[in-house]
């Protein structure tokens, strides 16, 4: 059975760029990782510890979720660096950070808060299976008149990759234009990760003023993970109006009797749509003559739920072409999706082991790594490898005897596995399949292979981008067989710096070697992160790095959580919180770097709600980079800035930070101000007012905050006169309402 990484379901209906999840299960939050069943976890050692493999056949159901197939994948943000070994370097200086940031913001995931151009589009080709958007002939109340009228929708189906996110996201949007429509404020869709700091408290799932349609996916949850839902559900429902706010949670099939009992009428049971229709709305019926008169691929495609339809339609429309009979390629890209190459895979395998091929092994192992990449490198690749299998190089004693890079791959082409025009495994899909099938079926090599992919970048130090993000994407692709271990283990192997060794882990290294290797760690801790099937664990990982790591894995986090934080804010912004804490000023300039990143992404208010937990029992240390940060933002912020957010982030700031402190987020702020027209400055000006709450204390604060660096509270002191205007403004306001003045 082909087994692609894009499982997410709401790439499965070709919207988001994100599949749905697949069939393995994710453990419930584990107390060390050595307690995971059915995951690789490095042991206390730091050696990777392989899972048990599964038997033949069970590859399907071993699929991981992961939304990266390594096929120029832009969504872990272009983290990769691709300067190994040049002198002139400054991967992660400003501009460059500048530039992931547009690029992680034009290559949305689909995970996390949601994208209204990509909400439309699914709505636009999303097939809603019956009784989800209206009512059926029965009369039954669909699912988005339970989630309108109650605000709270549980969702559950048969089959566990059934299109159940991609089935919320489009009700979510749904609620967002009927909101528009009734000229209320509009509703965001978010998706909230359900890990072990979950808080379900209504404060601090939902947000002020930010109305919304939370989706909580449950379905690799444990049992301690329902029975805080079914405690908390409760009381979040009584709150959600009070919010404005939705909440969809989906449920594995056979928890949803236990939450009936406990929530009548809020229950929904997803419906699978026609698969026919499905494929139609993905290629055009236009393109698929014929099929509907074949009884056999009608009944193939019947069983099949959206996801694995998104998979055909995928596969279909690659090898659609000027005098093909559609039927044809229909049903081999059926064959691919219900069968797979496995029996192909073995088949060849075993013919070059018995002729002890390894060379031709060794070559395809490498070219589905680095598919796409020169001959030069895949071969070098394949030198490598051999080595760790304790094979010597092809005529390695005769130079002038060995066969070029590209003799050795026309090997593989002229066995029809390999198109060296192209410099891509063929079919297209294959290498991925590959990869897997080696790690699943041959466990021997799994340590090789381990070791093999740690030392590559090293190695093969001419390597250009994209093939340094596809050797982090084609590994993100094997842990949804070796598990999250193997991606923790490979991402801590390439983060490592001789520097972080010498020191006992107090230092690390920005040496243009390091910040190579570390930035492919990124790209496969920031996929890997996201995977529904992965995540829990690798996110676990970095919230015990972002407290306990030694300095290199501190800024592997720090650059990850940049990574995942457009999409994540609360998730990347609580491990930045404890990073805030490091002795170390590079650790520490890395977070600086991903809080300013972040402002620029989620923009002004969303940024400063998500900000204001980093007021609770703040270091010095964390308030100062936070700061620096939101001075940062400011700077370049040139509309108002929404109210209720403004005056939520400085009641936190003004109660929370010393005068000195609060100073330098206030300079920034009055002169942003102060670039805006007249008639907006008020605007920017009452939060500061309303955040004092009328107490004195706080009124002294704010006016101490906002003079300017010299010893008279006198406006002829300010250099610009527009400056001078908003402070006397602000003081004005404050004098107001202080008590001192009004009551007196």
């Amino acid at each position: 059975m082909r087994e692609p990484m894009h499982n997410y379901d709401i790439d499965a209906f070709g919207m988001l760029d994100t599949p749905e999840p697949a069939q393995p299960p994710t453990p419930s939050e584990p107390t060390s990782e050595d307690e995971v069943v059915g995951a690789s976890t490095p042991n206390p050692e730091g050696e990777y510890v392989p899972p048990t493999p599964p038997r033949q056949g069970e590859a399907a159901q071993r699929s991981s979720t992961n939304w990266v197939q390594g096929d120029n994948n832009n969504v872990a943000g272009g983290d990769i660096n691709t300067e190994i070994g040049k002198a002139e370097i400054n991967v992660f200086g400003s501009e460059i950070v500048q530039e992931f940031a547009r690029a992680r913001k034009r290559e949305r995931a689909g995970r996390g808060i949601q994208d209204p151009e990509a909400l439309q589009r699914l709505a636009d080709k999303y097939v809603a299976p019956d009784k989800l958007l209206e009512s059926s002939e029965g009369g039954e109340e669909p699912a988005f008149q339970i989630l309108k009228n109650r605000r709270i929708l549980l969702l559950w189906a048969k089959e566990r990759a059934g299109g159940q996110f991609a089935a919320a996201c489009r009700l979510g949007y749904e609620l967002s234009e009927h909101a528009r429509q009734e000229g209320i404020p509009p509703l965001i869709v978010r998706e909230e990760l359900v890990d072990s700091d979950l808080d379900l408290k209504p404060g601090k799932l939902l947000v002020e003023n930010e109305p919304a349609t939370v989706i909580l996916d449950y379905r690799d949850a444990g049992e301690e993970e329902f029975q805080a839902v079914r405690r908390n559900l409760g009381d979040l429902g009584r709150q959600l109006p009070h919010y404005r706010s939705y909440l969809i949670v989906i449920l594995p099939h056979g928890q949803e009797r236990r939450f009936e009992e406990n929530f009548p009428g809020r229950v929904h049971e997803l419906g699978k749509p026609s698969s026919i229709a499905v494929l139609e709305r993905h290629i055009g019926p236009e393109d698929l003559s014929g099929i509907q008169d074949d009884s056999a691929i009608m009944g193939k495609l019947e069983v099949l739920w959206p996801p694995a339809i998104a998979r055909v339609a995928d596969l279909v429309r690659e090898r659609l072409t000027t005098g093909v009979d559609p039927v044809d390629i229909v049903r081999a890209a059926l064959d691919d999706e219900t069968v797979g190459r496995s029996d192909k895979l073995r088949a060849v395998i075993e013919e070059k082991q018995q002729d002890k091929d390894a060379e031709w092994l060794s070559l395809l192992l490498s070219s589905a790594v680095l598919e796409g990449a020169s001959p030069q490198h895949i071969a070098a690749a394949s030198d490598v490898l051999m080595k760790h299998n304790k094979i010597n190089a092809v005529d390695e004693a005769v130079p002038i005897l060995r066969a070029t890079p590209f003799a050795r791959l026309r090997r593989l082409e002229g066995e029809g596995w390999f198109d060296l025009g192209q410099r891509k495994l063929i079919p297209s899909g294959v290498g991925g399949e590959v990869v897997r099938h080696f790690w699943r079926e041959h466990p021997d090599l799994q340590k090789p292979m381990r070791n093999w992919l740690i030392e590559l970048p090293e190695k093969l130090c001419a390597l250009e981008q994209e093939e340094l993000e596809r050797l982090a994407d084609r590994a993100a692709e094997l842990a949804a067989e070796g598990g999250a271990g193997l991606a923790l283990n490979l991402a801590e192997n390439w983060a490592k710096t001789k520097t972080g060794q010498e020191s006992n882990g107090q230092r690390t290294s920005t040496a243009p070697a390091d910040r190579a290797r570390r930035s492919i760690a990124v790209r496969l801790l920031t996929t890997a992160a996201m995977d529904s099937a992965l995540g829990r664990q690798v996110r676990n990982q970095l919230w015990r790095w972002s407290r306990d790591g030694s300095a290199d894995l501190k800024l592997l986090t720090a650059e990850v959580c940049a990574g995942i934080g457009v999409a994540f804010p609360r998730n990347a912004l609580t491990r930045l919180k404890h990073l805030a804490n490091s002795d170390n000023e590079t650790v520490r300039e890395a977070v600086l770097r991903a809080l300013r990143q972040l402002g620029d992404e989620l923009g002004v208010p969303r940024f400063l709600r998500y900000l204001t937990e980093w007021f609770d029992k703040a270091s010095p240390s964390r308030l100062a980079i936070l700061t620096t940060a939101v001075s940062q933002v400011f700077a370049e912020q040139s509309t108002p800035v929404e109210t209720a957010a403004a005056e939520l982030f400085w009641r936190h700031a003004v109660t929370g930070m010393l005068p000195d402190d609060l100073r330098v987020m206030m300079s920034s702020w009055l002169h942003a101000t102060a670039r805006m027209d007249p008639d907006d400055r008020s605007s920017m000006l009452e939060p500061l007012v309303r955040a004092t709450g009328r107490e004195t204390r706080y009124i002294a604060y704010m006016q101490y905050a906002s003079k300017p660096q010299l010893a008279a509270l006198d406006v002829d002191y300010f250099p610009d006169e527009a400056i001078a205007e908003v402070t006397q403004q602000l003081w004005t306001r404050l004098d107001e309402i202080d008590p001192l003045w009004t009551e007196g």
